[in-house]
């Protein structure tokens, strides 16, 4: 399925009133601007800045940056935000591969899979900082026979979900999953099923639209088959689902939910300490979430020294080893590098399960790993006011007639 899409430069920016300024220094050449909308990124600017005297980086937060350099003559010296690499934004980077021709950096301390999601026709113009995995949680105490040792894919759940249902006369006391508690599941079954969502050049919205049906059979199968139908499922879902999944799970009232890597991490540790995941996956693969963190220097960035300066610390592993334990002191509301996984697999399977003992044998290997194709600026805007709510219409008891396409199109005529 092919979907024309609007301009980028109609993308219009909505700018933070907020600068911080980390230094007062006022030379052009020592100081380096940062745009980006990630607030962790104070810490690790606070940690340059304080370890050499040479460059001082300021950070001004902008909603989508990536939005406003499309639309500006006077960018900042270096950008870290999500979904750089959307096709009409990509080039308006610094191709950086020349500058990694010295062994200054090392290129393959990157999952390779990812770092290929910053390069436009072979030339490298972005580095991938971090990303998050799909996940889904459970009670630690739950029968090891049920839970597969790292991929909890879908067939798995399904039998160990139908066992776990309890049925007293005609309502259900437990019910083990349904995909229709989290439009974002529907949403992960779809990228399962090879749906393949991505934006081709600047303008084309592309989708296997019989792959998404697959994946809407295969959710209704399992309300329909597993949980006794929609009416049923709703009832359950109105009775119980109003507390926190790791309540439910605690009572034994539900079996599985989903979560992802960060807000599992982000739980209360004394809510956290009796749960337990495993990767969402697929024939024991696992989608990267779309919401992938890149970093990039912009064509005309006035300060591209001292940016590469920034860069070549912040994405040497000695470095983020010492950025984690400094954010650890700080008790710092974020989880592991740039809330998240890091881009360089040495500090996810050294450092990570040192901090996080869950994690311990939980390292995905690249090849598990399935990476997205590039999408455009407004994904997170288009995904969850569009394509999640009539994921979740076409799952439910009357769902419409209207395509995705034709929403989609609605949609973006209706965007200023």
């Amino acid at each position: 399925m092919h979907l024309s899409v609007m301009s980028m430069k109609r993308v219009l920016p909505v700018i933070f009133p907020i600068m911080l300024l980390l230094s007062s220094c006022g030379s052009n050449n020592s100081t380096v601007i940062l745009w980006t909308d990630k607030p962790e990124m104070t810490a690790y600017v606070e940690e340059f800045n304080s370890t050499q005297d040479k460059y001082r980086v300021e950070i001004v937060y902008k909603k989508q940056p990536g939005a406003v350099l499309s639309l500006t003559d006077n960018p900042a010296d270096l950008i870290v935000s999500e979904f750089l690499n959307s096709p009409g934004i990509i080039g308006l980077f610094t191709p950086l591969d020349s500058f990694f021709t010295d062994g200054i950096m090392d290129l393959s301390v990157f999952y390779s899979g990812l770092l290929e999601l910053g390069r436009k026709e072979e030339e490298l113009f972005l580095l991938p900082v971090s990303f998050n995995l799909p996940a889904i949680m459970f009670n630690k105490e739950t029968e090891s026979d049920n839970i597969p040792s790292f991929f909890m894919n879908p067939d798995v759940m399904e039998k160990a979900a139908g066992n776990f249902n309890k049925i007293n006369n005609t309502d259900f006391q437990r019910m083990g999953f349904s995909p229709r508690w989290e439009s974002e599941v529907l949403f992960q079954n779809a990228v399962l099923t090879e749906t393949d969502f991505q934006l081709l050049n600047t303008e084309i919205l592309s989708w296997n639209n019989q792959k998404l049906m697959d994946s809407l059979k295969l959710s209704i199968k399992w309300s329909e088959e597993i949980n006794g139908g929609f009416e049923q499922e709703e009832e359950f879902t109105t009775k119980f689902l109003y507390d926190p999944p790791y309540k439910l799970i605690a009572e034994n009232r539900i079996l599985f939910y989903y979560s992802d890597l960060v807000n599992f991490f982000g739980l209360p540790p004394d809510k956290r300490k009796n749960m337990d995941f495993r990767w969402f996956s697929s024939a024991d693969k696992i989608p990267v979430l779309d919401n992938i963190l890149f970093s990039g220097i912009p064509n005309s960035a006035g300060n591209k020294k001292g940016a590469l300066e920034f860069i070549y610390w912040f994405f040497n592993p000695s470095t983020q080893k010492k950025l984690l334990k400094s954010t650890q002191i700080k008790r710092m509301d974020t989880f592991g590098f740039a809330n998240g996984f890091s881009s360089l697999s040495e500090v996810n399977k050294n450092e990570l399960p040192i901090i996080y003992p869950t994690l311990v044998g939980y390292i995905p290997p690249e090849s598990s790993l399935i990476f997205p194709k590039p999408l455009p600026l407004y994904w997170n805007e288009l995904k969850t006011q569009i394509i999640k709510p009539w994921l979740d219409d076409q799952t439910g008891e009357d769902p419409s007639n209207i395509s995705l396409q034709k929403t989609i199109e609605e949609w973006l005529k209706q965007r200023p």
